[in-house]
């Protein structure tokens, strides 16, 4: 044997003349593969001044002395360029990329081709440096994923998989500009699925939450193109049940049906282009139950509310529950938003004030920290919602109008009248009434007649008239009493008809 099997060293041969030549050359080898480190490679051409030592991994088609030495280690030893042919397994730094390669046998490969387990890591840094608490960094352009396919071994499936010490905890994707959050997805401290976005990394709003019980989905801040729920009733104004032709309303006296004059009363008007002027204090008291069928939630508490108007004149002073705002002035949808005490659980009032007079259009009052646009209601709808809380008991007919249900002489004194309710109200109602006179004849003005059917005269009275419940009223209906104080006229046991003049009415309330 003449050389080493590993590294291709001469021996020594027995005898030999000149060893040292052999001995420096087998040294001069070793200096050159221990500790293997080259310039660069891929080379195809020597450099024009080489210095003694240097090392290169030439690459395909290089030229002269340096052909057919493709991947063989090149270096510079006595002013001559020696090769060696690499061996399966050999390492050697490359200077110019920083990085450490292997040859295989056939090629030199990146170290990392034979990293087939890597565990245990404490930081792991790709184009970056990792910290202590940024363990993982990568600064990249590009990061596919993709599923192992079943004939790889695989089940062609790809899940990626984030978990979370306790409900309390935050575990998201956050999304950032210039290291500045602008957007989030995640269970963001609790179990519930949501996405929230900022301007500016400080501020956020909740887009959208899906809840992890009932998987209904909800959205905080509203969706483009849809208008989040109207949580005022009657805020067309259209729906009059009392008759108000404008004017001023004296403090808590009601106007359009759900809206009343705030402390100081209120002069209130609705223009012909549906525009509404008031000056002085408007309000209405929004049912906690609304809360409930907006979005589950047992009350208010706590829960970012917005009030908006169209196209104010002027700056509206606004009270929600007990946080106040303004709406400033402007063209376009105008608002005002506040976020509830977690201690407001029942019902809210909210308050518009301009005391210098201010017409706008259309209030609306919403979940969430945005205005959306305002959806008027069908006016069937809007007013059966006014009707939960007060309404005039049906009449039909010209002047006099008859009631909506027919009466009996139970009594000498007694007229009882059964009266089914088109909408069940909020709760037991309050009888009102106009208060009306009886009249011995046809009615007119404020009065009310009782025309027996059978005998088609009308009943007289003796005595004053008093109208109350005949029982305690229900939500869905009431019984009326009429009673006077001595008699009425006619036949005992009688059925006939309740009539009423143009100004007369009966009316039951259930306001909050």
């Amino acid at each position: 044997m003449t050389a080493t099997p590993h590294l291709a060293l001469p021996l020594l041969a027995a005898a030999q003349a000149q060893k040292h030549v052999t001995h420096n050359e087998a040294l001069a080898a070793l200096d050159a593969l221990v500790h293997l480190a080259v310039r660069e490679r891929g080379r195809t051409a020597p450099p024009a001044a080489p210095e003694e030592g240097e090392r290169y991994l030439f690459g395909a088609g290089a030229t002269g002395a340096f052909a057919n030495h493709e991947g063989d280690i090149t270096f510079f030893d006595l002013g001559l360029w020696r090769f060696l042919a690499p061996r399966p397994g050999w390492r050697a730094y490359m200077e110019a990329e920083d990085r450490i390669v292997v040859f295989d046998g056939a090629q030199w490969r990146d170290l990392g081709h034979y990293s087939h387990d890597i565990d245990n890591l404490d930081r792991l840094g790709i184009g970056t440096s990792a910290d202590d608490l940024n363990r993982f960094a990568a600064k990249l352009n590009s990061a596919p994923f993709a599923a192992l396919a079943t004939e790889e071994g695989g089940t062609g499936e790809l899940r990626f998989v984030l978990n979370k010490a306790a409900s309390t905890n935050v575990l998201s994707q956050l999304y950032q500009r210039g290291y500045s959050g602008r957007a989030e997805t995640g269970l963001i401290g609790s179990d519930n699925f949501g996405i929230r976005v900022s301007s500016d990394g400080s501020l956020w709003r909740d887009a959208m939450l899906v809840d992890s019980e009932t998987g209904v989905v909800s959205f905080p801040s509203g969706v483009s193109g849809l208008s989040g729920e109207n949580l005022l009733i009657n805020s067309a104004f259209l729906v009059n049940q009392r008759g108000f032709a404008g004017g001023l309303l004296s403090g808590s006296a009601y106007g359009f049906d759900r809206w009343k004059a705030g402390t100081g009363g209120c002069t209130l008007g609705r223009n012909a282009d549906g525009s509404l002027t008031i000056s002085g204090t408007l309000e209405q008291i929004v049912d906690a139950a609304q809360a409930g069928s907006a979005t589950g939630a047992a009350s208010f508490a706590g829960r970012t509310l917005t009030l908006s108007v169209e196209n104010p004149s002027r700056a509206l002073l606004v009270l929600i529950g007990t946080r106040s705002a303004t709406i400033p002035a402007g063209t376009g949808r105008r608002s005002a938003t506040v976020t509830l005490d977690a201690g407001e659980t029942g019902h809210i009032l909210v308050r518009l004030v301009s005391w210098e007079g201010c017409t706008f259009r259309n209030p609306k009052l919403e979940f969430g920290p945005g205005a959306t646009d305002w959806t008027g209601e069908p006016a069937e709808i809007e007013e059966m919602r006014c009707r939960r809380y007060y309404q005039r008991l049906a009449v039909s007919g010209g002047a006099p109008v008859v009631f909506g249900a027919l009466g009996q002489r139970i009594a000498g004194n007694m007229i009882d009248l059964v009266c089914p309710l088109p909408m069940p109200m909020r709760s037991a109602p309050a009888l009102l009434t106009s208060g009306f006179t009886w009249a011995n004849a046809p009615p007119v003005g404020n009065q009310i007649g009782f025309s027996d059917n059978g005998g088609s005269t009308w009943a007289t009275i003796a005595g004053s008239l008093s109208v109350t419940n005949a029982a305690p009223s229900g939500s869905a209906a009431v019984a009326l009493r009429l009673q006077a104080g001595a008699s009425f006229g006619g036949t005992a046991g009688a059925v006939g008809k309740l009539y009423l003049g143009s100004s007369a009415y009966i009316a039951l309330q259930a306001e909050l």
